[in-house]
């Protein structure tokens, strides 16, 4: 008979933990309760850490941390709210961070034994060039100021630190793959079941159009919700290639796809297109289930051609963003050339992420402007020490995806390609939370080749 604690590390390294640490923060979300819910899964958490000697419980909860986040309560779009800097919260808050951290200092003492070495070469040597090149950003810039070293350690501690930190503590044994995708896959859901009800709720329409400013949901506006969900759509379908009711998770993909076109934001409609197209091309050549998904995907073909027939005018007014701004650059061009005008006047090491060059009138509270463009960003910001930086990582992941390829590697590189992708039109490479899904997403693919 299994003793308490091996019933406890079964619970924690299977499937109902993940699922728990994204209903809680369903339930902290949608009730407004947010501090209070993430304050229980900071206990599990640290439950977690005492008793497990494997720290993948740990991926859904740093993930989905900041799902907590209520409308209400955002710093951001809708609210511009400082209830996370009044007295109470912040200091729960701080209790809570407190917590983890002190978790994860005695799951590393107990488990310094079992720990790996820290990888001294591969991809780990490029992330590390790169985080250490964009601290160094606009270091020469006469304007310089300590919030571009303070931004560039929260980028360093995002990706690099959430990548060690798995990387020394992950059991990376043949069910971790699994494991780590069916992560993904929960909190695509609980995206996309926020997403749900925000539309039931608090979404507006005018005009027979979707009110495109009302699709928040607090920890993010419509361009970074649609963003995430789209590359998150690629682990449904890796389970509904090779799982035996893999028939599930192919509707799930499919629901995944539905909400980057509810978010309205037009970059996520068309790279989570692209990244359905992929993911249905995939599956209908490869994996176990090939045959189940060609007769899926014909039968949705048509079903789909039926339903835009059927449902024309509803179509229309969720696609009336798309339709009206067609490919309208929103301004990004403007952005893009002030950037690169930052590069020429600080080319070495560029003009610093808070030195953009960018006149807003808008009220922004988080992080500095950004260009909307991966590329633009790294060179007006970082210059040529970063930008060489960049190439070489972004080299060394080409060289981790075709290396040893696997079905496993195949739809985690579709989810990074979609992210770049999404990113040459947006921000979320520069964002701490889907930066920490990069980090993760690139650890998973290393470790599966060894």
């Amino acid at each position: 008979m299994q003793s308490f604690r091996e019933r406890l590390c079964a619970f924690y390294s299977g499937k109902w933990y993940p699922l728990l640490a994204v209903l809680l923060a369903l339930v902290g979300h949608t009730t407004g309760w947010d501090i209070a819910f993430f304050v229980i899964m900071v206990c599990t958490v640290l439950v977690g850490c005492i008793f497990t000697n494997d720290l993948r419980f740990a991926i859904t909860p740093f993930l989905c941390t900041v799902m907590f986040v209520t409308p209400e309560h955002s710093p951001n779009v809708p609210s511009y709210s400082d209830y996370y800097l009044q007295p109470l919260p912040l200091t729960v808050l701080v209790i809570a961070f407190s917590l983890i951290l002190i978790g994860v200092i005695i799951f590393g003492i107990r488990n310094r034994a079992r720990a790996h070495r820290i990888p001294r070469k591969g991809l780990f040597v490029s992330i590390a060039v790169l985080c250490a090149a964009v601290c160094l950003n606009g270091i020469l810039n006469p304007n310089y100021t300590v919030e571009n070293l303070l931004y560039a350690l929260s980028f360093a501690l995002a990706l690099l630190g959430i990548y060690l930190l798995f990387a020394v503590f992950v059991r990376f044994d043949e069910t971790i793959s699994d494991y780590f995708m069916y992560c993904l896959v929960c909190i695509g859901m609980l995206i996309s079941a926020q997403m749900l009800l925000t539309y039931a709720t608090t979404v507006q329409f005018a005009n027979g159009a979707v009110v495109k400013e009302s699709v928040v949901l607090g920890w993010g506006v419509w361009t970074t919700v649609g963003g995430v969900q789209a590359f998150l759509i690629p682990a449904c379908f890796y389970f509904a290639a090779e799982h035996k009711r893999g028939w599930i998770f192919y509707l799930l993909g499919l629901l995944e796809a539905l909400c980057t076109v509810l978010s309205q934001s037009r970059g996520a409609m068309l790279v989570g297109g692209g990244t359905l197209v992929l993911c249905l091309v995939a599956v209908c050549f490869f994996g176990k289930n090939r045959k189940i998904n060609r007769i899926i995907t014909l039968c949705l073909v048509v079903v789909g051609i039926a339903g835009v027939i059927v449902l024309r005018e509803q179509v229309i007014a969720l696609l009336s963003n798309f339709i009206n701004r067609g490919f309208n650059d929103n301004g990004r061009y403007e952005l893009w050339e002030i950037g690169f005008k930052q590069f020429l006047s600080y080319p070495i090491f560029g003009s610093g992420f808070y030195d953009s060059g960018i006149v807003q009138d808008w009220h922004i509270e988080v992080y500095p402007y950004f260009y909307h463009n991966t590329v633009v960003q790294i060179l007006g910001s970082t210059g040529v020490i970063g930008t060489l930086a960049y190439l070489w990582h972004r080299f060394c992941t080409v060289r981790l995806v075709l290396h040893t390829p696997s079905l496993f590697k195949s739809f985690l590189g579709i989810g990074i390609l979609s992210l770049l992708a999404f990113c040459m039109l947006d921000v979320l490479l520069f964002i701490t939370y889907p930066l920490m899904f990069y980090a993760l997403m690139l650890l998973f693919m290393e470790k599966s080749d060894v």
